[in-house]
């Protein structure tokens, strides 16, 4: 006999698998080709003409050919580098290529457990609470495939098997639970190179005046703080993540941070400090908070100043930046404490030559109108402040669509088009401060933030995005100048979605209009409110579930850290789950009754078992009903006529075992009236035991 015809796949487990390969791939859809999309279509219908007889199964030639135009497919696509796109790509064409050379129930299997695995890809890109609600959806299709891979031909119906499934990753829940908590976290087994394009935040290396207006349309989430006291002015919060100290051609760059005396980064738990770091004198009391940063593919971290990361893995850089050891490639939750301090008070000969170096040509306006300023203001603080009220009494413009600028472009920006952006400002500030010597420096990173009431934290998107300037005064160390605080104050006050909502030049890009409608009214603002306080609270505590977090939880819930007490919670907190998921497959277990026809059959024989005649298993409905109607006559109507519609209903034309009785009502009807019938006789027999019992129930 066809081992294949033995084996063959029931048509509710394919329509299921079919099912549940849409559901599983359509996240990956925005990152697919077309063509991978395609293919994959192709496939599924291929499948189903295998089916339904009309196609056959591919050759060995077909095969190897789809497999070749698969992988040169996906390297044209995706280039020759591996990354993590491509190699899910790959597992979505395998996953279509493995239908059409499904026979047996073996084939299904592996089709099933690669659906697991195209779920499980989905978290490498985002881990966020909408695609994990999602996911648990798709995970209950590809085990209802599963379930009704195992489930008899005489179980056809796919609602049962989501069911059942449904009913079987619930009782899983409570033991997961145990086994996030409790299961010691580890690095991957392997790794796979994440795609750079795919950032939507972090800043360049290298800065131009307006180069940051690309993030300032963007509403992508750069991070989330929650300070452990009072939140600070929205005003206050400048976060640092670069510093640009050399200039060339309209360009700054971070530069080199190498020093011959000193490492240029310190990491947390490094061992002794350098001596620039020792030299910091802080000034006020610290601020301590933790941030969940979205994934930049770079080094960079988002802090106040002056920062001192908590977190292993973290560090702080010569310039006073907060870095992590290697690329952040993944929500990366880390603590800080930061306070006013003074910095670098001794400004090393090197550090003054490169923050002060500027080329010996270019700008002639600017370097005639800085000369004169310079003689009016001689002393650092008032030069700056002098150029501050210049910024504020000159129709100078604040926005996010500034003209471009020519070869001598800060002469072209203070002179003849006086409209751009943060970076414009900061540029021309930091450009006229080192024409007289004064060293001064371009710091990026983000101003302000969106405070959240709902969840007491402050969301930093791309919008923040901003650029200000860092001069250095004997005796005072590195002073901060935001020029932008005198063009657009409202920009550092409000922040940059309230300072543009109502710009009708910045709105014809439908930038910050539209972000805004949310807030006209008071319930959709609570609604954003909560929502988003809870998907901080999830990448908190679910996300950012790593060993660290996971010792301080533990610690606060057994104290002391020891093999014998973690071994002993664990080992009570899964019997409680198991307990838990038993007690909760009880109710099922109670409330899976027989279909109704079979209840109904079950109610007839009952009556007539307490009487000493029981139904033999042999006996069908109608046979059953012959034999009791000649031995209790009273009763032989309604007998015969429940016992042919029981006969009919399960061995008829149109029998069906999930069915109910033909002419429902009056059946029900005839079994009560047999019920309290067969009650009077035992009734009469009670109080007759001598009677003639010919033809009665006795």
């Amino acid at each position: 006999m066809n081992r294949g015809v033995i084996e063959q796949i029931p048509r509710s487990a394919l329509a299921l698998m079919l099912l549940s390969q849409a559901v599983v791939i359509a996240p990956h859809v925005p990152r697919m080709a077309p063509w991978t999309l395609a293919f994959w279509g192709a496939c599924v219908l291929w499948r189903i003409s295998i089916y339904q007889g009309r196609w056959n199964y591919p050759g060995t030639w077909t095969k190897g050919a789809f497999v070749i135009l698969a992988i040169v497919g996906v390297g044209m696509s995706h280039g020759i580098q591996f990354s993590l796109e491509p190699a899910v790509a790959l597992l979505i064409l395998a996953l279509a290529l493995k239908l059409l050379e499904m026979r047996t129930r073996r084939d299904a299997l592996v089709v099933i457990y690669l659906g697991y695995f195209v779920i499980a890809t989905q978290f490498l890109f985002e881990q966020s609470i909408a695609i994990t609600l999602y996911q648990l959806i798709a995970v209950v299709t590809v085990t209802g495939a599963l379930v009704a891979l195992h489930q008899s031909w005489n179980r056809p119906h796919s609602r049962a098997s989501l069911r059942t499934a449904a009913v079987i990753l619930l009782q899983a829940v409570p033991l997961t639970i145990v086994i996030f908590v409790f299961f010691p976290r580890i690095a991957p087994l392997w790794a796979v190179p994440m795609p750079e394009s795919s950032a939507t935040t972090g800043l360049s290396e290298t800065l131009t005046p307006g180069s940051i207006t690309q993030l300032g349309r963007s509403s992508e989430l750069a991070f989330r703080v929650e300070f452990e006291e009072r939140t600070p002015a929205m005003r206050t919060l400048y976060w640092r993540v670069i510093t640009y100290s050399e200039y060339e051609e309209g360009t700054w760059t971070p530069g080199s941070l190498l020093e011959l005396r000193d490492p240029p980064v310190h990491w947390t738990g490094g061992g002794s400090e350098p001596a620039w770091l020792r030299e910091v004198q802080p000034e006020d009391r610290p601020i301590r908070y933790s941030i969940v940063a979205e994934p930049t593919f770079q080094p960079w971290l988002f802090a106040l100043d002056f920062a001192r990361p908590l977190t292993r893995g973290t560090g702080i850089g010569r310039d006073f930046r907060v870095l992590h050891r290697g690329p952040v490639t993944q929500r990366f939750r880390y603590e800080v404490e930061s306070r006013p301090a003074r910095l670098d008070l001794g400004l090393s000969e090197w550090h003054r030559l490169r923050e002060t170096a500027l080329p010996e040509r270019g700008n002639p306006r600017t370097r005639q109108f800085v000369a004169e300023l310079a003689g009016e203001h001689p002393q650092p603080r008032a030069l700056a402040d002098a150029l501050m009220r210049h910024f504020a009494t000159q129709p100078f413009f604040y926005t996010l669509n500034p003209p471009p600028l020519g070869r001598d472009g800060i002469d072209a920006f203070l002179f003849e088009t006086r409209r751009g952006f943060c970076g414009h400002y900061a540029s021309a500030f930091v450009y006229a401060m080192r024409l007289v010597g004064i060293p001064a420096r371009v710091v990026g990173g983000y101003q302000g933030g969106e405070y959240n009431p709902v969840g007491d934290y402050v969301a930093v998107r791309q919008y923040d995005a901003h650029a200000w300037a860092e001069i250095w005064i004997d005796g005072e160390g590195w002073v901060r100048y935001d020029p932008t605080m005198a063009v657009a104050p409202d920009r550092i006050e409000l922040g940059a979605q309230a300072a543009f909502a109502g710009n009708a030049e910045e709105a014809a890009y439908g930038r910050f209009t539209g972000q805004g409608l949310w807030r006209r009214f008071d319930w959709l603002a609570e609604a954003y409110y909560f929502i988003d306080s809870l998907q901080h609270r999830w990448n908190v505590f679910v996300v950012s579930y790593d060993t660290s977090r996971q010792n301080r939880f533990l610690r606060d819930l057994l104290g002391e850290l020891t093999p014998m007490r973690v071994g002993l919670a664990a080992g009570a907190a899964a019997g409680v789950a198991v307990l838990i998921a038993l007690l909760g497959g009880v109710p099922g277990i109670l409330a899976r009754r027989r279909p109704p026809l079979l209840r109904f059959h079950d109610a007839f024989a009952r009556l007539f078992e307490r009487t000493g005649s029981p139904r033999h298993p042999s006996e069908t409905p109608g046979r059953y009903a012959r034999r009791l109607a000649l031995r209790y006559p009273e009763v032989e109507e309604d007998v015969e006529v429940l016992g042919a519609r029981l006969e009919d209903a399960l061995f008829g034309p149109q029998a069906d075992d999930n069915g109910d009785l033909p002419e429902a009502l009056d059946s029900r009807f005839r079994l009560l009236r047999l019920k309290f019938r067969l009650m009077q006789l035992r009734l009469r027999r009670a109080f007759n035991p001598r009677g003639d019992d010919r033809g009665r129930l006795v």
